[in-house]
């Protein structure tokens, strides 16, 4: 019952915060004398009111200048970490339920104002006591080394945020539903990215799950050398809403990109950063998925700190095998293997369906082979000149929208959507890391060629490219010999299943083509 009134709560404030919004401009419309758009100031105030997962798709919003007016995008720059705190007398009883205890009784020290105040939590600096912070946790903590004084941030999570995330959860399931049934959105399966986003969602307000992210990261940059820094975890002070983690000094890139100026030793700075994401990416296959400008560090020497690890994800060997293809010859400018590796990372109904045609109906195999050319010659012309925009603006500081791969993986995605392509799911995960980040870079240092850096990381890392094409693809769950008969046999049912689906509608779908050919 707590749970229904809840929901129905967060409901009527969506709706209400909406519906406001929505007669403010009908008033601005019908008596004049206002803009009958909403401002920067106004729209930031909407998201605050909405929380949570709105916050989110504003941050992201903030990121991209190039499709959103400047304007807009530097006022929704402060929903990175300039929300609101939470009141002091909730973060009490946050402290209060987590640890029994008030956060200047678990702390040797702890600063009340926050440095950073995020859509799902918020960050404070503190001092650490000598020990674990909870008795109660004792006998089960793994000492980690730290001493008494030693300085710490603590990110501790928003009251009720999970719940309210619930409810939205909810809401954005039935839009994506309804985008996938009214055939809107064809390009990807609308309802999967939903999926995924609630799946990462739900990671990020786990913080036992971002400390399990850190740690991974933490050992990746450790075994790899990589000249980025990953705060250490302090796991005798974190719960699954309070986290303490290494202090590490610097200022946010978005602190300088703010200002418009580029931070010292700009270009290693950026071309560290974009060496660990593919890195972490292509060769680790575990990656921070939300380098955005202030979750970024940088120290007063240049170096690298990547901060709030919530958003990580695994990739599939076979994904990163061809988006690492991919991703090599676009940069090398080869649009003949940029053609083939497009070709192998997407699905393609419609060369699915010529190939059983071709089979099956041998004596139109010339209509058949002419759709198949007009296909191919259409992929051709599209990806040369998005090859030849990318690389030449690249080389002659063009603007920012034509040297961003965030721009070109849009474009991308538009030709998929006008050529009835699939994208994978490895590369809507490619394509939201450098969405944080890469108008950043190219607006802090403009003669930055993405481009040559992918090139430069490929031919630095050759070895291990070398070995991610050798190293074998996963087995399918219903072959995997860790599993008992029973359960083999369901997941094998359900794989012919699926392929039987699959060969139907093929089937019914290349009749029909047929049948419009003849």
């Amino acid at each position: 019952m707590v749970r229904l009134l809840r929901t129905a709560g967060r409901y009527f404030i969506v709706f209400e915060v909406l519906v406001d919004w929505v007669l403010k401009i009908f008033r601005q419309k019908i008596f004049g004398g206002v803009s009958a758009f909403i401002s920067p100031q106004e729209l930031r105030e909407v998201l605050e009111d909405l929380g949570g997962s709105f916050l989110k798709f504003g941050q992201l919003a903030a990121m991209r200048p190039d499709y959103f007016p400047e304007e807009y995008c530097r006022e929704l720059l402060g929903l990175l970490d300039e929300v609101p705190p939470i009141r002091p007398e909730l973060l009490n009883g946050i402290f209060l339920k987590e640890y029994g205890r008030l956060p200047e009784e678990v702390f040797q020290k702890f600063e009340r104002v926050p440095l950073a105040s995020a859509s799902f939590g918020q960050v404070h600096e503190a001092w650490l006591k000598e020990g674990p912070a909870s008795p109660a946790r004792l006998a089960e903590s793994k000492r980690d080394g730290s001493q008494g004084g030693e300085r710490v941030a603590v990110k501790v999570q928003r009251p009720f945020v999970a719940e309210d995330f619930a409810s939205d959860a909810r809401f954005f399931s039935f839009l994506g539903w309804l985008l996938r049934r009214t055939g809107i959105v064809r390009t990807v399966n609308p309802s999967q990215v939903v999926r995924e986003f609630i799946h990462w969602t739900e990671r990020e307000l786990d913080y036992f799950k971002e400390a399990e992210h850190l740690e991974r990261l933490y050992s990746q940059v450790s075994r790899n050398k990589l000249p980025v820094k990953i705060p250490k975890v302090f796991e005798d002070y974190s719960t699954r809403r309070v986290l303490a983690m290494e202090f590490i000094e610097g200022r946010t890139l978005k602190s300088y990109y703010l200002e418009k100026t580029p931070p010292p030793q700009a270009r290693k700075l950026f071309k560290d950063l974009i060496d660990f994401e593919l890195y972490s990416y292509f060769f680790d296959g575990f990656f921070h998925a939300d380098p955005h400008p202030a979750n970024v560090l940088v120290s007063s020497s240049g170096s690298l700190g990547l901060i709030d690890a919530g958003i990580a994800s695994e990739v599939s060997v076979s994904d990163r095998k061809k988006m690492a293809r991919f991703a090599r010859a676009t940069a090398r400018d080869d649009l003949e293997e940029t053609i083939k590796t497009f070709l192998e990372m997407v699905r393609t109904p419609l060369l699915e369906m010529l190939a059983e045609a071709k089979r099956d109906y041998p004596q139109h195999w010339m209509r058949i082979q002419f759709t198949k050319n007009l296909f191919m010659r259409k992929i051709r012309e599209e990806l040369s000149s998005l090859l030849a925009r990318w690389h030449k603006a690249s080389r002659e500081d063009g603007p920012v929208h034509e040297k961003s791969p965030m721009h070109k993986f849009m474009e991308l995605f538009q030709l998929a959507e006008r050529a009835g392509i699939r994208m994978p799911p490895a590369g809507v995960l490619y394509a939201r890391t450098f969405l944080s980040i890469d108008v950043a870079i190219l607006e802090l240092a403009p003669d930055f060629n993405v481009p040559q850096v992918v090139t430069e990381f490929f031919d630095k890392f050759d070895g291990e490219f070398i070995k991610l094409e050798q190293t074998p693809d996963e087995i399918p769950l219903h072959l995997r010999q860790d599993l008992e008969g029973e359960e083999t046999e369901i997941l094998k049912m359900l794989d012919e299943e699926l392929k039987t689906l699959d060969r139907e509608l093929l089937t019914e779908r290349v009749s029909g083509m047929m049948e419009s050919l003849e």
